[in-house]
């Protein structure tokens, strides 16, 4: 097990890497919890955790509620939000005890969120149980809901009590879900790690388990770094993290068929793509990201319609003064923010990259 520290101005906390789930009632234990514990997750993680967890907390003495939403995109709602503080006030939670977000992206978005406006805040432990949640959705502090026109519009910068990361939930993920991670890997890779991106040039996709705790450990470094620097996205430094979420939330917004990690992989070619036509990086890196989204079997194509795309992009959380503004690879290791691009010119090369 590897821990490392998240130091900000206002709180710092740990994130356990490799840390088996069974070690949930050590910690609460060192970290001095209270008596009740709500653990949110969704009905496929529940399946397969929920018991597990509620027997080691309640052999900690801790009063448990386990509150299971539908999984995906779809409970990022005001309505699962309002249902899960209501089981929460019911079951008499007090600003002594904790919440716990056990599941994936969705799943530690939304518990955030409630943790950040319940009762104004009370604490909460993230166990993400997916790549993409353990590279990033539960490290950071962000937390959010979408409304119906825009991914997390609605949110709060919101720091975890401390993380949980058990490297053998992985094995029970599907291969896609696998896949969904690495796409936020590559965008890691791209902003901030020559070596992380050499790694993931190399190495062959059906022994990507032998790398996955390297992996996780380079991304959470990357990110650790970036939120000390910028915790609330006020310095532009944070904003590196957006990179392919522009058109990828878009995408994503507009689609039935695509997952987060599967959107995400479309907005770096798509972004990527616009870099180099503005003469920001070299045509090698726009194969390059491309050849990498390929090879971990994620889409390289859409047959979304671009007009929708568009429309979207006028939503972005990123918007000032109604200029849209994109993250741009410039090499690897390197992005510019802040680069205006008009939702013309997004049409206008929409073909072109794919």
């Amino acid at each position: 097990m590897k821990k490392i520290v998240v130091n900000l101005k206002q709180k710092r906390y740990p994130v356990y890497l490799g840390c088996s789930i069974s070690k949930i009632g050590e910690l609460l234990k060192e970290h001095t919890c209270g008596v009740r514990v709500v653990v949110i997750t969704d009905k496929n993680v529940g399946q397969l955790y929920s018991e597990r967890i509620r027997t080691i907390l309640i052999n900690c003495e801790k009063k448990v509620k386990v509150v299971e939403i539908k999984p995906g995109e779809q409970s990022k709602t005001i309505k699962t939000v309002y249902d899960i503080i209501k089981e929460c006030s019911l079951f008499g939670l007090d600003r002594s005890d904790i919440i716990i977000a056990l599941g994936g992206g969705v799943v530690c978005d939304i518990a955030g969120f409630v943790a950040s406006i319940y009762l104004r805040g009370i604490r909460f432990i993230s166990i993400p149980t997916s790549l993409l949640a353990q590279v990033d959705a539960s490290v950071g502090g962000k937390t959010g809901i979408n409304l119906p026109w825009g991914k997390n519009l609605v949110g709060t910068f919101y720091q975890p009590y401390f993380v949980i990361m058990d490297f053998s939930t992985f094995d029970t993920l599907p291969k896609k879900e696998i896949s969904q991670g690495i796409a936020e890997v590559i965008k890691y890779a791209v902003i901030r790690s020559k070596t992380l991106f050499n790694l993931l040039m190399d190495i062959d996709p059906s022994q990507i388990e032998k790398y996955i705790d390297t992996i996780v450990y380079e991304c959470i470094v990357i990110k650790k770094k970036v939120v000390e620097a910028d915790e609330q996205e006020k310095k532009g430094i944070r904003e590196i993290l957006n990179f392919g979420h522009t058109i990828g939330h878009a995408i994503e917004i507009n689609s039935k068929r695509l997952n987060h990690g599967e959107s995400i992989s479309l907005g770096m070619i798509a972004e990527t793509f616009l870099s180099m036509k503005k003469g920001y990086c070299s045509e090698v890196l726009f194969n390059d990201v491309k050849s990498l989204v390929k090879k971990f079997s994620l889409p390289f194509k859409t047959d979304i319609d671009v007009k929708k795309v568009a429309d979207t992009l006028v939503y972005d959380k990123k918007v000032k003064m109604g200029k849209i503004r994109f993250v741009l690879p410039l090499r690897v290791g390197a992005v510019k923010t802040g680069v205006e691009i008009s939702p013309e010119e997004v049409i206008s090369t929409w073909g072109d990259w794919q």
